[in-house]
């Protein structure tokens, strides 16, 4: 399996944990974006929850600089967030079980689902 680089973008610590834990587990890195981050690393995916202002400007910030970026939002998308759908998005709704991340997960990457 190949190793991918995924930017975590969720404010809450416990939920922001919980999906590191489970990104490694899956065989990749994640990058957990600081709130005021102004440059954000590059990285193959961006799992965001788009209901936090944190989270769309963390959305903004990686359309600017990486257009291409696959994104995966885990909630449904706000108004405010519709400038998301000018590049690759996916959805991982919550809840969800490790193999519906892993599955979405393998699906954003451009991976197959074996």
């Amino acid at each position: 399996m190949e190793t991918a680089t995924i930017l975590v973008s969720e404010t809450d610590p416990d939920v922001r944990r919980l999906l590191v834990v489970l990104i490694e587990r899956l065989g990749h890195k994640a990058l957990v974006l600081d709130p005021d981050v102004a440059v954000p690393p590059r990285a193959d995916l961006l799992l965001v929850e788009p209901e936090s202002t944190i989270g769309l400007e963390h959305a903004r910030l990686v359309r600017a600089y990486f257009p291409d970026l696959p994104v995966l939002c885990m909630n449904a998308l706000p108004e405010a967030g519709s400038f998301l759908t000018r590049g690759p998005l996916g959805y991982l709704q919550k809840p969800f079980t490790v193999e519906v991340m892993r599955t979405t997960v393998r699906a954003a990457l451009g991976m197959s689902p074996v």
